[in-house]
């Protein structure tokens, strides 16, 4: 990992850069693949404040920390980024995967979707776009999507049609209407 120390407001101190660079190694092992971290030690009048930004695959932290006393500043700092560090790594290895065939019989709980009702766990949620077309050129692309189904809005009555496969062959066209 790449460790930048940028002084603002104050003289370059190699003590000061030793010792940072010292605190933040130990941050390596609660980051996956960190590529780099940037910390910035400034002074506002009698505070001594300092930043880090860590940056890895995907993610970016950031910490602060401010004390009367440079070093206390940046101890305050590390602690910060490794509570941050620690909780996000729990957090990813609490997450179960979304949908994969260990997780279904363990969980027997209905789930609640986003508009609150409950699913079944066993129904996994697929999103896809339904662009407005003809019934032909529906039928078109299903042929040349060789998928079963294609999901569209028909662009005569602005509702969500779907054509599929029929089992003899030809294609079958499914117009939902109330009732």
């Amino acid at each position: 990992m790449q460790i930048a120390v940028t002084f603002r407001h104050m003289e370059t101190d190699e003590g000061v850069r030793d010792y940072v660079k010292e605190k933040v190694q130990r941050l390596q092992k609660y980051v996956d693949n960190p590529r780099e971290a940037h910390v910035v030690l400034s002074v506002e009048r009698f505070r001594h404040i300092a930043e880090i930004t860590i940056t890895g695959d995907g993610v970016l932290l950031n910490s602060q920390g401010k004390d009367s006393d440079l070093y206390a500043a940046i101890d305050q700092m590390v602690e910060k980024m490794e509570r941050q560090a620690k909780e996000r790594r729990q957090k990813r290895r609490k997450r179960p995967s979304a949908f994969s065939v260990k997780s279904f019989p363990q969980r027997e709980a209905a789930v609640e979707s986003q508009e609150g009702i409950a699913v079944s766990p066993m129904i996994k949620r697929r999103r896809t776009l339904a662009k407005p077309m003809s019934l032909e050129e529906a039928v078109a692309q299903l042929n040349r999507a060789q998928r079963d189904f294609l999901i569209f809005i028909n662009s005569d009555s602005r509702e969500v049609n779907v054509v599929c496969r029929a089992k003899d062959g030809g294609v079958e066209w499914v117009e939902p209407r109330a009732k």
